[in-house]
């Protein structure tokens, strides 16, 4: 039944929390000093060799409650990682990747990029930053009261409710970044809660959910009594019966919806990654107008407590914001040192690696569109409503989107008339739907993802408003 309704989530966290125990990279804690003195050794032998050298460590430990209809229960997890990044003087990179961050682990990975008896170089290294914080430690009867109380936030109290599930997950994670000259850095705790809700509608299933991401410490924010009921109300809304009426209308997107254009967007065409592609570099040149006038968009790592956010990127660049889009205008991209090297962007600071150990590449932190002015309810105009974000694919190529919604609700004469579509989809260009926005709400909402990449997350968020456009909407074709 799980499978059918796509919603197995919670049950395969409580199978992983409840089932063998989690292998530990390590059993002793770190001491921050001890880390520090391994990467500045690793640095100076490294630095008699070659005239570019970076430490990159981690420390990260990952705990996740859930609670649904088999019982609750608690997983944790732990994974280190060092990356030892060099140049050579003719310029090519090289890297070493251990997952053991001891003494031992640190110097044989120097020694696999400098084999043989080197003189260490003397090299100057600043002042320690001051160590961060601890964060709370949170016992397991404690994570499954909090699990608990999201579930009871339900106030529909309906037996049309075939699964709940509720989870909290927390990464926390410690990143040391060193080189000659540079001794950085951050601890994060990003937290996630998340209210899942299912039930059936005729034959086919309807889900629900709502889910708020941030860093700082689990109880900062809460899935409110409104959310979580809203979210069982969304998943029992009664469909309109018979078909969808396929064609091009006048849409208002909700903002995840809104969120999960605008990730696909940038990932496929504004970083230096998408600029290598030929076709995307064309369409793409900065000042080319290419969305609305209304559509403004900066990539910030720095907003307080977004759960994409971060201190430095993973080559030790310190976070700064980006102007993506200016009034619709293409105002910048998003890169790492080697794109700026290769004139692809104008500035580095988004150099990222899935859990700081994986491949290097220029990625979005937390994007934020910003709003316009008036309230949602202005702009409803004949047309839907699409509400409940399923996932966009986006061709860079062709630029054609298809982002899944989960629900279409009935605009007529400036208010909802009832009837609802569940199951539908945006399809055309991506140039013509940006360009299409006539209106922007003030009102925003943000969205969080976790995302695994070879097994390694990687955290970003998007903060975005009501929009209304034009698009061809249609009953969603489901792969066969």
């Amino acid at each position: 039944m799980l499978a059918g309704l796509g919603v197995g989530s919670a049950s395969l966290l409580l199978a992983f929390g409840c089932g063998a125990p989690i292998q530990q990279v390590r059993v002793a804690p770190l001491v921050r000093s001890d880390v520090r003195a391994w990467l500045r050794d690793a640095v100076s032998r490294l630095a008699a060799v070659y005239p570019h050298v970076h430490a990159l460590a981690v420390s990260r430990r990952r705990t996740t409650a859930a609670i649904d209809i088999l019982g609750t229960g608690v997983a944790r997890s732990q994974r280190d990682g060092v990356v030892l990044t060099v140049r050579d003087k003719d310029g090519t990179w090289r890297e070493q990747v251990t997952d053991e961050l001891s003494s031992a682990g640190v110097l044989a990975a120097a020694r696999a990029l400098a084999p043989g008896s080197v003189r260490a170089a003397d090299l100057a290294f600043p002042q320690p930053p001051r160590s961060p914080r601890e964060p709370m430690q949170i016992a397991d009867d404690a994570l499954r009261n909090r699990v608990g109380a999201i579930m009871r936030n339900d106030k529909t109290g309906s037996s049309r409710i075939v699964y709940a599930a509720a989870m909290i997950d927390i990464d926390d994670v410690t990143v040391w970044s060193i080189g000659p000259g540079m001794d950085l850095e951050q601890q994060v705790r990003r937290v996630r809660k998340r209210a899942t809700r299912a039930a059936w509608n005729g034959s086919r299933p309807s889900v629900s959910e709502v889910e708020r991401g941030w860093i700082g410490e689990v109880d900062d924010q809460q899935l409110t009594e409104e959310e979580v009921t809203g979210a069982s109300t969304n998943a029992m809304l009664l469909m309109t019966p018979g078909a969808f009426s396929d064609g091009e209308q006048t849409v208002v997107l909700e903002p995840s919806v809104t969120a999960t254009i605008i990730d696909a967007a940038v990932r496929g065409l504004l970083t230096a990654t998408a600029a290598r592609r030929p076709e995307v570099n064309r369409r793409l040149a900065l000042g080319a107008e290419v969305a609305a006038p209304s559509l403004t968009l900066v990539d910030d790592p720095r907003t307080p407590g977004a759960y994409g956010g971060f201190a430095f990127d993973d080559e030790g660049e310190p976070a700064t914001a980006v102007t993506l889009l200016d009034q619709g205008r293409v105002a910048g991209r998003l890169g790492d040192r080697a794109a700026v090297a290769a004139k692809l962007a104008l500035a580095a600071g988004r150099g990222r690696r899935p859990g700081h150990v994986g491949a290097l590449g220029p990625t979005p932190s937390h994007l934020r569109l910003v709003p316009g002015t008036g309230t949602r309810q202005s702009l409803y105009s004949d047309g839907w409503l699409l509400e409940g974000k399923l996932g966009a694919v986006f061709d860079p190529s062709s630029d054609r989107i298809v982002v899944a919604v989960a629900r279409a609700k009935e605009i007529k004469n400036g208010g909802l008339t009832g009837r609802v579509y569940a199951d539908v989809e945006v399809v055309g260009d991506l140039a013509a739907l940006l360009a299409g926005v006539s209106g922007v709400a003030e009102e925003s909402g943000t969205s969080v993802i976790r995302e695994e990449l070879g097994g390694e997350p990687l955290w970003r968020s998007i903060e975005a408003p009501w929009l209304r456009s034009r698009a061809l909407v249609r009953a969603r074709r489901r792969a066969t």
